[in-house]
């Protein structure tokens, strides 16, 4: 009796595990994780550009006069531009004394060569890339402007928080839609949001030569459950 009893006990157990265990396996929520991307094209709306320009003399004296003079005409090329003293600010000229290089003596136009910049950070995005794409004029009246990737106009979209809701709305929506197309094709039906995790959002220039028009993307991972 106890043998039969211990026999119908261990069965009775193994019966319980297993129910257990089917309960389990039938009560798994089915899920579909799928990603949602939204992009947009947006506009600059602000403009960096640091506008150099190099002054040689050999006369410490008449080469601060002639700075001076320079930044003046540069002033007024920007005045004439729609941009006020508010969009840059001029920074403090760097002097090169070729004096003291005792290895550059030989065809040496200049003793002292000074390297004056004025930074220009205005939300008047057309204003400045009209001034920067104008700077021939400057040649015409003397000087000439350094053209290398330091001087070139930087184009930021600062706007990012305005837009944020709305793109975010569309690349779950748009995660959704994938979440039913795959429902669809398993004959499901899309059920809660179980887990959703928003990307970082990235700005990039639209194109080259197209800096001052800005691609916002985000992509969003959403997982949905999945009922029949």
């Amino acid at each position: 009796m106890k043998k039969t009893a211990v026999i119908c006990a261990t069965v009775l157990a193994s019966c319980v595990i297993l129910a257990f265990g089917m309960s389990k396996i039938i009560h798994t929520p089915r899920t579909v994780t799928v990603r949602g991307l939204a992009e947009r094209e947006v506009d600059a709306d602000m403009a960096v550009w640091k506008l150099s320009f190099s002054v040689g003399g050999n006369i410490l004296q008449n080469l601060q006069s002639d700075i001076l003079k320079d930044t003046k005409v540069v002033e007024g090329f920007l005045k004439e531009h729609n941009l006020s003293e508010k969009d840059y600010t001029i920074l403090s000229p760097e002097i090169n004394d070729a004096t003291m290089n005792t290895y550059s003596t030989n065809g040496r136009r200049y003793d002292y060569i000074a390297k004056q910049t004025i930074l220009i950070r205005s939300s008047n995005v057309e204003a400045v890339k009209a001034a920067a794409e104008d700077t021939l004029s400057l040649a015409g009246k003397g000087i000439s402007v350094n053209s290398d990737w330091d001087g070139k106009v930087q184009y930021d979209f600062t706007g990012l928080n305005e837009i944020k809701p709305e793109m975010i709305a569309e690349a779950t929506e748009n995660a959704r839609k994938a979440a039913e197309q795959f429902a669809h094709d398993s004959k499901s039906k899309v059920g809660k949001i179980q887990t959703a995790t928003q990307g970082l959002f990235s700005i990039d220039d639209a194109a080259t030569g197209l800096e001052y028009k800005k691609n916002v993307r985000v992509v969003t991972t959403v997982v949905y459950s999945l009922a029949d």
